[in-house]
């Protein structure tokens, strides 16, 4: 029975976009890629197209004739082509599929960065220059879903809904672009939400570990907002990819935000990671603790008790979706916004020459007995998103709104208990 747990715990331990903690050893540094013995882009596209029919979660691929697409889109492959024109071309290829995390991620995206340093659990190396902004490619353009907090991109007033046209004149990737270019202005153009023109706008990358950098994004969104004379807190978790999110988390909704009288945890956009322990704090009872050793005393909570708000959107993806679908199976928060992505399966990364790393989904999911790949969890208000993550953001104002009313409700309930 311990093995098996042991097991379970391991295959769904880290669902980064929904990737698992399966042993990974094929991962090599970027650098190393590079020095090893390089393979034309037609025998990548064989061996990725070979690695997914024997690696799949599915034996079956879904249902899909896999020989007979893998030859439509190899008749696509020049051997002298760009990469990322390849890459485009073995993405299309892999949405015939129709499943989350399946992705041929090149060393020009942050993607490539960010998932081994989740599966070896590694906060210091893979080394990177970025900005901090997270979207999808839209034809030429790139489409930004959010910015980190304190992220090079946020100070230069890149956020949700802009789309980076260029960076210096050339194709914007979210590290390539960037490459020997730490601390250096960049110039990008950018069509800004809601305008017709493009502006250019210097940013200056700076280079660090993509997974530390969700992390001090994370413990930087805390802050305590007053609404209506009611003291809220607000913390944006970005992704679940390491233990020290859960044990920053907890220490500040304990310390900073535990004076407040209901809480906004923020779960949209970012990745996942793992799925466990990172609701305990807010579901174990709130007793206060206090220890006295020769005149010093020191007090702290064990839980976090007080009304909550859950904010979701399409780019809640993984292990967010398990905690959102354990707040709203347990009645604990309420959840506002849009339906999660439905992205819940395992995956695991696999490394090609040269500079390329396949995420395939490896591992099928269930919550009780329920299928959320392609389905996600719904919210309880639902609430379309505008201007996301500025001060008219729909569904935060929405959040605060039903926040005041819980907190309202239960400071009513307490004083017709004390009356009793």
């Amino acid at each position: 029975m311990l093995v098996v747990r042991k097991h379970f715990i391991t295959i769904a331990a880290a669902l980064i976009w929904g990737a698992s903690a399966i042993s990974f050893p094929v991962l090599s540094a970027p650098r190393s890629l590079q020095r090893a013995e390089a393979k034309t882009l037609l025998e990548n596209f064989d061996l990725i197209h070979q690695k997914i029919k024997t690696n799949f979660y599915d034996k079956r691929l879904h249902g899909v004739n896999w020989e007979e697409i893998g030859a439509k889109y190899r008749a696509k492959v020049q051997n002298d082509m760009p990469r990322r024109e390849f890459t485009r071309i073995v993405n299309s290829m892999i949405e015939e599929l129709h499943a989350s995390h399946c992705e041929l991620i090149s060393e020009d995206d942050f993607g490539y960065y960010l998932l081994p340093s989740v599966l070896n659990r590694d906060l210091d190396g893979r080394m990177a220059a970025h900005i901090g902004v997270m979207g999808r490619y839209e034809g030429r353009d790139y489409l930004v879903t959010g910015a980190l907090d304190g992220s090079p991109a946020l100070k230069a007033g890149i956020n949700a809904g802009d789309r980076i046209q260029s960076a210096e004149g050339s194709p914007f990737t979210t590290i390539g672009s960037f490459r020997g270019r730490e601390g250096k202005p960049t110039a990008l153009m950018v069509l800004k939400a809601g305008e017709t023109q493009p502006r250019s706008i210097e940013v200056a990358p700076r280079k660090e570990n993509i997974l530390r950098a969700f992390l001090e994004a994370t413990k930087k969104s805390a802050k305590v907002m007053l609404v209506e004379g009611r003291r809220m807190g607000y913390i944006h978790l970005w992704t679940m990819g390491h233990e020290l999110f859960k044990q920053e988390m907890d220490n500040l909704i304990l310390g900073k935000l535990y004076n407040t009288e209901g809480l906004i945890l923020d779960l949209r956009d970012g990745f996942g990671g793992s799925p466990f322990g990172f609701s305990e704090v807010f579901f174990t009872p709130d007793i206060g603790w206090e220890q006295d050793f020769r005149g010093v005393t020191q007090q702290r909570p064990s839980g976090y008790g007080k009304p909550m708000v859950v904010l979701t959107n399409n780019g809640t993806r993984s292990a967010k979706e398990f905690l959102s679908y354990a707040f709203k199976k347990s009645g604990r928060a309420t959840l506002v916004g849009t339906t999660t992505a439905g992205a819940f399966l395992g995956a695991n990364g696999f490394a090609f020459e040269p500079g390329l790393l396949l995420e395939l989904s490896v591992v099928g999911l269930k919550l009780d007995g329920r299928v959320l790949e392609g389905k996600g969890v719904s919210p309880d208000i639902l609430v379309e998103p505008n201007a996301t993550y500025t001060e008219q953001d729909s569904q935060l104002i929405r959040a605060k709104e039903a926040l005041l009313k819980a907190i309202t409700e239960r400071t009513s309930k307490r004083l017709v208990e004390n009356q009793r």
